[in-house]
């Protein structure tokens, strides 16, 4: 049915226009996790508006339900287009307790990239680090793999000690990339069950943080292989960060700063797009069953996070609730911390510790290995 436009008030015909702006923006931003940014970069930038402009769209809806009915299809109509994105950012049922009592089949595994175990943009505090390793003596994962692992050999920090304590287990595979004489930082899994072997997956010169692990373990006779991983950062300033703040709190914007930042987004949708290709080679040779977790630095309407999750089931997905927020830093707080398996495993749980401790949430999911 065609609806007279002109029963709208030259406001209501404003609105309208705006409101097919952000329905196509919404529209274009569902290409962003089939096209490879190495191809047409420009749609990966679509792909992280999604969010704020679902937002947006819902909130044209709204205006709608009270002007003109109708009208509110043009955004209704392009967010249920795109329901896979959706399910992506919010998990539509009730959260699924913890398992507390685990059987010989169960396997729990958590991901933390622990920031040097102190507070985004904070220096080293004692307070912080305990309340770290406190959830991590509660929540006694099976295998947890850490990015920006900071340890000392010696004293407070000597966190390779401290988590095999907690843990009570001396398998583990800790790989430093930045290492000088008394202290290291780098990537690390534990393992409360046997490594049989490990090995490193390069994505950047060997000085790098960005790079991917793996350990293979042996639970109950049964090989499974763990890759964790931590893709290409955005690498923000200060500088960068304050602009954001500005933007977001007082509406100001100037072009030196926006192209600045665009430039980095641009780089690293294109650096992670070449790294999940060199993970998915490797995993094809893998033969056990696998699974990946750690800190992708996308979104779930990327093409590194959907292109990561082909084969493979993202256990948010799965057993998701809300909004899956995992980053709490100061850019926007966006889902962009995973742990994916593959088909011979049965998702049990999956959770977010929403304590601020890092600048990422810990996630962790209960698994059974078929």
């Amino acid at each position: 049915m065609i609806v007279n436009k002109s029963r709208l008030t030259l406001f209501d015909r404003l609105i309208l226009w705006l409101n097919y702006a952000a329905a196509t923006t919404l529209l274009i931003g569902y290409l962003a996790p089939v096209t490879d940014p190495r191809t047409v970069w420009i749609i990966a930038f679509f792909g992280l508006a999604y969010p704020p402009v679902l937002l947006v769209n819902l909130l044209f809806i709204v205006y709608w339900l009270f002007r003109n009915k109708k009208w509110a299809l043009v955004s209704l109509v392009s967010i249920l287009i795109g329901w896979k994105a959706l399910n992506g950012n919010i998990g539509f049922r009730l959260p699924i307790k913890t398992i507390d009592h685990r059987d010989s089949t169960m396997l729990r595994v958590m991901n933390y990239n622990v920031h040097d175990f102190k507070k985004y943009g904070a220096k080293n505090d004692i307070s912080t680090k305990h309340e770290i390793l406190e959830i991590i003596t509660h929540e006694q994962p099976d295998i947890i793999g850490f990015e920006e692992f900071y340890t000392r050999k010696a004293g407070q920090y000597a966190m390779v000690d401290s988590i095999k304590g907690i843990l009570k287990t001396n398998s583990l595979f800790y790989s430093p990339f930045q290492v000088s004489s008394s202290e290291s930082l780098g990537m690390a899994v534990f393992s409360k069950l046997p490594i049989v072997a490990n090995g490193i997956v390069w994505l950047n010169e060997k000085q790098n943080l960005n790079q991917c692990i793996y350990i293979d373990v042996n639970k109950n006779g049964k090989l499974f292989r763990a890759y964790v991983v931590h893709l290409q950062s955005i690498s923000f300033e200060p500088e960068d960060y304050k602009y954001l703040k500005d933007v977001s709190k007082k509406g100001k914007t100037d072009m030196e700063s926006s192209r600045r930042i665009g430039s980095k987004l641009k780089r690293a949708f294109l650096r992670r797009s070449e790294q999940v290709a060199k993970i998915k080679q490797h995993m094809a040779t893998c033969p056990y069953p696998y699974f990946v977790m750690g800190d992708f630095n996308d979104t779930p309407s990327s093409y590194a996070v959907n292109e990561m999750s082909k084969g493979l089931k993202n256990t948010f997905r799965e057993k998701g609730s809300g909004l899956g927020r995992t980053y709490n830093g100061d850019f926007p707080n966006y889902q962009i911390d995973y742990i994916m398996v593959s088909p011979q495993f049965d998702v049990l749980t999956y959770g977010v510790i929403r304590k601020k401790l890092s600048d990422h949430y810990p996630v962790y999911s209960d698994l059974r290995l078929k």
